[in-house]
């Protein structure tokens, strides 16, 4: 938070008289815009107990109760008291609710909504106690509700995309994702506002939190779908957003079997150093490249929250390698080409530099079968793979993304 210090006794004053006729302008004008802007903690400049005091007998009710509330707020996150500002912030929900979002049936009510629902949220953040951000989620569900089932102009329900966005980043900062389902089922109801009346940016970011849950949920191909549309729809210019909606798109495209081009890696410098080898990995069959990108970036993974999720990549590297010693062990018996010796395998891998025997590689063409990436069964006895004559190695995203014991 930068919150403006003003100093001498007598500019302060003016600049918070200032400040009320402001307040009240915006609100005889119905300016939701200025009055959102004007409760911006980002805006609000530090001022005394006094101060306060006088904005809550000067500005009409119940605008006095919520803007002095935000004033002894922005005073106390300077004085770094987080807690207490929370307490402050929170406190005007229920009386902007009450008195103001209910009883005006107009539209300009939601921008000042949503400004108290961000501010809410950033000092919870700024707080960071478990208990603060519990209660700061069951605030934006009170403002939730409210927002859905709205009194007056049915468009006030423009505010719940907004509210359901601020509630996902509380619930993942809880690591509480079990709580964003409720929120999903409902926005994705048939009797919820039509999804295309959101403005953009809330669009997007509501698509790439549900892209991300997928991801946990290992629904990888709904992922690529959420993510997909968050980074189509985010504005070319938000370059931090781009990257970080990228971070978790790439290793999802190359996981459920679409490659990203060069010209998307070489977009932005770390992803191209992250993802660029992965992907060649993945082509090639380079259980080497693979395990060597691994250990280089392993902290940009686990920093990114991918690291599992480039582990899952593993497979498809075996897979793409098993396909090319069937395809050489093809050539020099043809009559044979679908019956590929482990031991082909095992050298290949260990050719690599991949230590390894026969029952590890049993074991690892067995899971390859077991996840469909491979068709065909193991002859123990032989001690080969016998492959299906018909596509023995199906499209990456037919194979079981998500592991056995999940």
């Amino acid at each position: 938070f930068f919150l403006a210090v003003v100093g001498g006794r007598g500019l302060r004053c003016s600049v918070t008289m200032a400040y009320v006729k402001k307040v009240r302008g915006a609100v005889t004008r119905q300016d939701g815009h200025q009055l959102a802007s004007l409760l911006d903690l980002k805006q609000i400049q530090a001022t005394k107990q006094q101060e306060e005091n006088n904005v809550l007998h000067k500005t009409p009710q119940p605008y006095n109760e919520i803007v002095s509330a935000h004033l002894r707020c922005g005073r106390l996150l300077f004085q770094k008291k987080y807690d207490a500002a929370y307490t402050e912030v929170s406190s005007c929900v229920p009386v902007f609710l009450e008195q103001v979002f209910r009883t005006e049936e107009e539209t300009w009510v939601v921008p000042p909504l949503l400004m108290i629902v961000t501010n809410v949220r950033r000092v919870a953040f700024a707080s960071g106690s478990t208990s603060t951000l519990e209660s700061a989620g069951n605030v934006l569900m009170s403002c939730f509700a409210a927002a859905n089932r709205p009194q007056g102009d049915p468009d006030k329900r423009l505010a719940t995309l907004r509210i359901v966005n601020e509630l996902f980043r509380i619930y993942f900062k809880l690591n509480t994702l079990r709580n964003c389902k409720y929120l999903i089922r409902v926005v994705e109801a048939k009797k919820f506002v039509a999804f295309h009346l959101f403005q953009a940016g809330e669009r997007v970011t509501y698509k790439f939190f549900v892209g991300r849950l997928d991801v946990f949920d290992e629904n990888f191909v709904d992922a690529d779908e959420h993510l997909t549309y968050a980074f189509n729809h985010c504005h070319s210019k938000a370059t931090k957003n781009r990257r970080l909606i990228l971070k978790y798109l790439v290793p999802v495209k190359i996981l459920v079997g679409k490659l990203p081009s060069e010209k998307l890696l070489n977009s932005f410098e770390d992803l191209h150093g992250m993802y660029a080898n992965v992907k060649e990995a993945v082509k090639t069959g380079s259980i080497k490249l693979f395990e060597k990108t691994l250990e280089d970036h392993m902290e940009d993974y686990v920093g990114a929250g991918t690291y599992l999720l480039i582990e899952k990549l593993r497979f498809a590297v075996y897979r793409r390698l098993l396909k090319k010693v069937q395809l050489i062990y093809a050539e020099f018996r043809p009559e044979r080409a679908v019956q590929v010796p482990l031991t082909y395998f095992v050298k290949a891998l260990k050719w690599q530099g991949y230590d390894t025997d026969l029952a590890e590689v049993e074991c690892i063409v067995a899971n390859m079968i077991y996840r469909k990436y491979v068709k065909g069964y193991i002859s123990h006895k032989n001690g080969v793979v016998v492959l299906s004559k018909k596509q023995p190695f199906p499209p990456l995203n037919s194979g079981m993304l998500v592991d056995p014991d999940t």
